[in-house]
């Protein structure tokens, strides 16, 4: 395949995995998220997300552990500026800080749940795994060229 070829394929390759990754990540709120171990009751995805981004006004969540809830309560609402911020080339920085902000809030909410004890589901693969669909783009971005 010529160089030309693939140039042109990458991108839109990189839409498509987008596109996939905005449904799976939406389809994960309505989706089992996180179970306590021997226990029978489940929590969606979009209880955990409410219930960690209202708990950022809880003053006692801050002092605890629970800190690394809220912050995985901030991943959807960074999500929502980073899909905005894809509208402009101008914002390709902007984007990157955001990408890594999510990715280390991702990872505050593994370490929460080995502390609280809480066993991921279906809801919650299929929300890493929107994400990183959604967030794979910033790796195929073209570089830029310098003058």
């Amino acid at each position: 395949m010529p160089q030309e070829n693939s140039d042109r394929a990458a991108p839109i390759a990189v839409r498509i995995v987008r596109i996939l990754g905005y449904f799976v990540f939406l389809a994960a709120f309505f989706l089992p998220a996180v179970r306590e171990p021997g226990h029978q009751d489940t929590f969606k995805g979009s209880f955990c997300a409410w219930i960690t981004l209202i708990n950022t006004f809880n003053r006692e969540f801050w002092h605890s552990i629970n800190f690394l809830a809220i912050l995985s309560g901030w991943i959807n609402p960074l999500m929502l500026l980073y899909v905005a911020f894809l509208f402009s080339r101008r914002l390709r920085a902007a984007r990157r800080v955001i990408a890594t902000l999510i990715v280390l809030f991702i990872a505050a909410t593994w370490v929460f749940f080995g502390q609280a004890h809480l066993a991921p589901l279906a809801g919650h693969f299929a929300w890493i795994a929107g994400i990183g669909m959604i967030l794979l783009g910033e790796l195929f971005a073209p570089k830029r060229v310098a003058p």
